[in-house]
């Protein structure tokens, strides 16, 4: 570590030369004092020397010096002086010798550097000019620290505005110095405070603006700088103001109003920028920017205020200007406006149309309507019909006696005319639950008055005897219209013969439509209420009561007990089937043995098969025993053939009775089709594409018919044949 050595003044004392002897006891007890920012007192114990001399560095580590012997050295004064240049010793020379006396207890030493340590040695010697010697054992060193002083603040303005400003003063200095207080001057007749360390301390200036010096200061302060200075900025509340000698148009009309204001800063030595704020007087947003420009959309007067905030360094502060004017906006000469009879509607019908078109300002000098179907008017008030369905542009234009002009657009529509009549309901209908159906002219409206009608399906259900009114209305805002139809329900005949008749004895059954209102007529031509038959048959009514009619049937069967045979036990070929047959007179139910309820049963297994006839008159059972044998009755095939040129067996091919071939085949192991014939007595050969078949087993398939009485009996068979060779 390099060490910067000094030079100090020192006081000298007398000195005297002694006899030329080393001395043997080294200067002790090597202390400092009064210390202070550039200076300090060196205190010592003198050895047995008749002088001695001190060796000081810059830093907290010892001279690197050693005096030599038969030396006197010379102290150097005031060595730390700007231009003054001193002797250095040691390697590197970085070493002063501060004092050379025979001082006996202490010395001064001054010019020092503030906040800076120093280390001092001292050394006894015999001061005998160039024969001096020296005590070199245990030179006594002593380190220390001038006394420091760095004084700081910081400023924190919470509002620098002239009128209410105020500032938030921090004392961040440090200080080794025993004792120090410090103080503020406010430059303003408020005198001196306090600054204690790290406590703020708030303080406002009034009547003030501009650039303040504010001064810090310590006590004591042995030397070091005892002031410190720093700049606050007050400024002054108005900030700009609006030239109202160039402001002429704070009066405009609605149509064409356009303010613009141009506010002028004042003139201020302090650098700042200001933030705008714009509050128009009506729901419009703030504006921001520097110039006011803006249209109001409705007239009347308005109170404007501008708000300019001082901005500093580009912060905001609290220095706020208010600015407030007023503007009026005369209002349109065309504003008031009324187009009727309803003003809310702005359309109508067709048919009877009429609008009255009125401008009720008593102030104008001119003013003209135009329909929008070539026609005009220069009445103030008027009423005008259209001829056409369609939407009109109406325009219309005043002149105001303080000069505003005024055009103003609107549009009024013709619609077609609505109908509200209705198809579909007819003058009377009978009891029932068939939806009715009604078309109305126009959709949309409403029926009421009569029975339920479903919207928007427009249907209703004739379910309710009696008379109606049914009205349709069709409404909306613009147009309007109804219509009325009356219609009947009447009841509908509920004739009720009863159920179905089975009767089991002899004689005549009275049958009655049970129903006494209305006229009849039976299927037997009787137009009474009621008939009497004797014969089985299905006997209908047809009960007719005003336009409605209703008919009835019932099943009357004059019946005996169940008779029938199923027929003796019975052999049926492979192939065939049966049809058992146990039908009885009229009214009978059936029960099989499998629970079948048909009275025709078709047998196709063997087994017993059995049933029982049930009637209002009685049952009867009875049972037979199917056998079907394992072989065709009406087929035959040949189980192999040999096709050698023997002539026997040479061919193979279906035999049977009263048989039709529809279709015969022969497959080999393959599933190749390797013979196929629809022709009766056509028989294989035992080739495949003209070449004899090896000897193997092969697969036929056969469909044909049979007579079976008056009908065609469809069967088919299957099965293998051995080839030969």
């Amino acid at each position: 570590m390099k060490k910067l050595c000094a030079i100090w003044s020192f006081l000298l004392l007398s000195v005297s030369v002694a006899n030329a002897t080393r001395p043997s006891v080294q200067a002790s007890n090597l202390t400092v004092s009064q210390i202070t920012c550039n200076s300090v007192q060196l205190n010592f114990t003198a050895g047995d020397g008749n002088a001695r001399i001190i060796v000081g560095t810059e830093g907290n580590i010892a001279p690197n010096f050693v005096p030599s012997d038969d030396n006197a050295y010379t102290p150097v004064p005031y060595f730390n002086l700007k231009g003054f240049s001193a002797t250095t010793y040691g390697s590197p020379a970085n070493c002063y010798i501060v004092y050379n006396a025979n001082g006996t207890n202490y010395v001064r030493i001054d010019s020092l550097k503030p906040c800076t340590k120093y280390t001092f040695q001292i050394y006894e010697h015999d001061n005998n000019g160039n024969q001096t010697l020296y005590n070199f054992t245990s030179p006594p060193t002593v380190t220390f620290e001038t006394y420091c002083l760095k004084l700081n603040f910081t400023t924190l303005f919470k509002d620098s505005c002239e009128a209410h400003n105020s500032y938030e003063f921090t004392n961040n200095s440090t200080s080794t110095i025993p004792g120090v207080s410090y103080t503020y001057d406010f430059n303003d007749a408020s005198g001196l405070a306090a600054a204690t360390l790290g406590s703020p301390v708030t303080h406002s200036y009034k009547n003030r603006s501009g650039v303040v010096l504010v001064k810090l200061s310590a006590s004591p302060n042995y030397g070091c700088l005892a002031d410190y200075y720093d700049k606050v900025r007050i400024y002054p509340k108005r900030v700009a103001f609006i030239d109202h000698t160039k402001f002429i148009d704070s009066v405009q009309c609605l149509e064409t109003n356009y303010f613009v204001v141009d506010p002028k800063p004042v003139a201020s030595p302090l650098p700042k920028s200001f933030t705008y704020q714009w509050f128009f007087g009506d729901s419009s947003a703030i504006d921001i920017l520097r110039t006011m420009k803006h249209t109001y959309k409705k007239s009347g007067k308005y109170k404007v205020m501008l708000e300019l905030l001082t901005n500093v360094n580009q912060k905001p502060t609290s220095c706020k200007d208010t600015l407030r004017f007023g503007v009026e906006v005369l209002p349109s000469p065309v504003g008031q406006i009324t187009i009727g009879p309803d003003t809310s509607k702005r359309s109508q019908c067709l048919k009877n149309n009429q609008f009255v078109f009125n401008n009720p300002d008593n102030n104008l000098s001119y003013f003209k309507w135009y329909f929008g179907d070539n026609d005009s008017s220069d009445l103030k008030s008027v009423a005008h019909s259209y001829k056409n369905i369609g939407t009109y542009r109406v325009v219309h234009i005043a002149f105001a006696i303080n000069g505003c002009k005024g055009r103003d657009t609107n549009f009024v529509s013709i619609l077609p005319d609505i109908s509200a009549n209705f198809k579909g309901l007819s003058p009377e209908y009978c009891q029932s639950n068939q939806l009715v159906t009604l078309i109305p002219d126009s959709l949309g409206g409403l029926f009421s008055g009569g029975l339920p009608v479903a919207t928007p399906a427009y249907t209703f259900t004739p379910n309710t005897v009696g008379t109606y009114n049914l009205k349709y209305v069709f409404r909306n805002k613009f147009c309007a219209d109804s219509t009325e139809q009356t219609y009947k329900v009447n009841p509908t005949p509920k004739p009720a013969i009863g159920p179905d008749i089975v009767k089991c004895l002899t004689g005549a059954i009275n049958l009655d439509a049970n129903y006494t209102i209305g006229s009849y007529q039976w299927n037997t031509g009787a137009t009474t209420q009621g008939i009497s038959v004797s014969k089985s048959g299905d006997y209908s009514v047809k009960v007719t009561e005003g336009n409605c009619e209703a008919s009835d049937t019932v099943s009357v069967i004059f019946s005996v007990a169940p008779q029938f045979e199923l027929g003796k036990d019975t052999s049926v070929c492979k192939g065939n089937g049966l049809i058992l047959r146990a039908t009885s007179p009229g009214g009978t139910s059936y029960l099989w043995q499998d629970g079948t309820t048909d009275s025709i049963y078709y047998v196709y297994n063997s087994g017993k098969y059995a049933v029982k006839a049930t009637n209002a008159c009685g049952s009867y059972e009875d049972s037979v025993f199917i056998f079907f044998q394992n072989d065709y009755c009406d087929l035959f095939m040949a189980t192999a053939f040999s096709p050698d040129n023997d002539l026997l067996n040479a061919v193979f091919k279906p035999e049977g009775k009263n048989m039709t071939v529809k279709l015969f085949q022969i497959y080999n192991r393959w599933g190749e089709i390797v013979f196929e014939t629809d022709k009766d007595n056509v028989g294989w050969d035992g080739q495949y594409k003209n070449k004899p078949c090896e000897q193997d087993l092969f697969l036929w398939k056969l469909f044909y018919t049979t007579p079976n009485g008056r009908y065609i009996k469809k069967s088919n068979a299957s099965g293998t044949v051995l080839l030969l060779r």
